[in-house]
């Protein structure tokens, strides 16, 4: 049976660490014959993987994990797996949205110390963090100051609690989404209109990580599949035991491709293996196979 992780990061994410031969490197120890590099908004690392991986006998499907809108309003993450990445509109739209997403980091910086006391460099944590994302080092220095031990909303992010693993990625889905005093709208591409942009470059579509947005909300899930998605993410490290089961059992009973990704980055998201999607698996190898019947299909 063949191991696979269709969902992990390089250093071309700002949120990633390795390098795409460290990547390869990883893969071959854990013994993965199938992988995807799948950078946010970003196709920089994608050919360097690919001749990695042609070293070590591990195929490489170029994918990108795209910023999108759904039409409630709401973040939503899309998977682009095995389409023509190096088409003008794929190759541009990360420069755009990036410049976006600087601009709502300084709206958000301003929203948290209107709603806690907290202290926040922001000039100084934007130096340090270089071409990362400012977003984590902000978050880990916000957790751990001392002169913030009092803010009950940060007890669970902390080292030990409930979701502190990682605190910068639970912190932002629980806190700054739509609804929320500290959501701050970013203009993003319609999840649609991304579905759409996918399938005419020759790739599919697949809902990433639903969380608990798609959660039991059968209607939304609905709108996804109007939408044209061809699969459901639906073992991933963000899901506890149930949701995978529930994405799963799902996708089958709609006709949609079931996909397993660690979304793993590094240093910055420690527990995470690559390889590993949150729970045991059943029928690794027809999800695999009826995946990679997709995407070759398609192109």
């Amino acid at each position: 049976m063949k191991n696979f992780d269709l969902h992990m990061h390089s250093n071309y994410s700002k949120d990633g660490e390795l390098t795409p031969k460290e990547l390869i490197a990883i893969a071959k120890e854990k013994e993965l014959e199938v992988i995807a590099l799948s950078d946010h908004d970003c196709m920089l690392g994608i050919d360097e993987m690919i001749e990695e991986g042609k070293k070590e006998g591990i195929r490489v499907i170029p994918a990108i994990e795209f910023s999108t809108l759904f039409e409630n309003g709401s973040d939503c993450h899309l998977l682009g797996y095995n389409f023509d990445y190096k088409q003008e509109y794929f190759q541009t739209i990360g420069a755009v949205l990036q410049k976006r997403m600087d601009e709502a980091f300084h709206v958000r910086v301003e929203k948290l110390r209107a709603m806690y006391p907290v202290h926040i460099d922001e000039e100084q944590v934007l130096k340090d963090a270089g071409n990362e994302n400012p977003w984590f080092l902000m978050c880990e220095r916000m957790f751990n100051d001392p002169a913030h031990a009092d803010i009950e909303d940060f007890k669970d992010y902390r080292k030990g609690g409930k979701r502190s693993d990682p605190a910068p990625v639970n912190f932002f889905w629980d806190k700054c989404q739509k609804g929320s005093p500290l959501y701050v709208h970013v203009e993003m591409p319609s999840f649609k209109e991304t579905v759409k942009k996918i399938h005419d470059a020759g790739g599919i579509a697949v809902l990433a990580h639903p969380f608990r947005t798609f959660y039991h909300n059968e209607e939304l899930l609905e709108k996804a599949i109007e939408c044209g998605i061809d699969g459901i993410e639906a073992y991933s490290n963000y899901h506890d035991e149930e949701m995978n089961c529930y994405y799963a059992d799902y996708a089958k009973k709609h006709g949609l491709l079931i996909t397993c990704g660690s979304d793993f980055h590094g240093k910055l998201k420690p527990s995470i293996e690559m390889g590993n999607y949150g729970s045991h698996v059943d029928g690794k190898e027809e999800i695999l196979q009826n995946f990679l019947h997709a995407i070759d299909k398609e192109r």
